[in-house]
């Protein structure tokens, strides 16, 4: 019993911790989108989407050191394998990030008449709660995944 109530704190654990992570990327993501809307005004689909690209951008470089030496500190390895894993977790972030923003960004100012400043970070906002929820997953599931020791041990006798 006490095994599975430290096992269930340790995953509640890295959740918040990744939870807090995510509050730090979203604060980049929004901060760099808000400042190029701002800097260079655009009502362009395409513009919107280059901008949402750097912002995100910048949120995956800042995910990928706080989620590899805090949350999954404990598991990361740092290997090739796994920053590729991660560079296609990130990959997958961004399209997913980038497909919804422009989307839901084209239903709220086009068919709901928001203001596009306000349209573009509601839709940012879904698009952020969306790939940051499959992010979790791939990052736990697939890039920081803890081997099997037992199968560790095998492999090298």
């Amino acid at each position: 019993m006490v095994y599975a109530v430290r096992v269930v704190y340790r995953y509640v654990r890295r959740y918040f911790k990744f939870l807090l992570v995510g509050v730090m990327n979203a604060a980049v993501d929004l901060g760099v989108l808000n400042a190029l809307l701002l800097a260079f005004p655009t009502r362009s689909p395409l513009v919107l989407m280059a901008y949402n690209t750097i912002g995100v951008m910048a949120a995956i470089c800042n995910s990928y050191l706080w989620n590899r030496f805090w949350t999954f500190g404990d598991i990361a390895t740092g290997s090739r394998r796994e920053k590729m894993k991660f560079a296609l977790q990130s990959l997958i972030n961004l399209v997913l990030n980038d497909a919804i923003l422009v989307g839901a960004n084209d239903y709220l100012v086009t068919h709901r008449g928001l203001p596009y400043m306000l349209g573009s970070n509601l839709a940012k906002g879904g698009a952020m709660f969306v790939s940051s929820s499959v992010s979790y997953v791939f990052m736990r599931m697939f890039v920081f995944k803890r081997r099997n020791v037992l199968h560790l041990e095998t492999h090298r006798r």
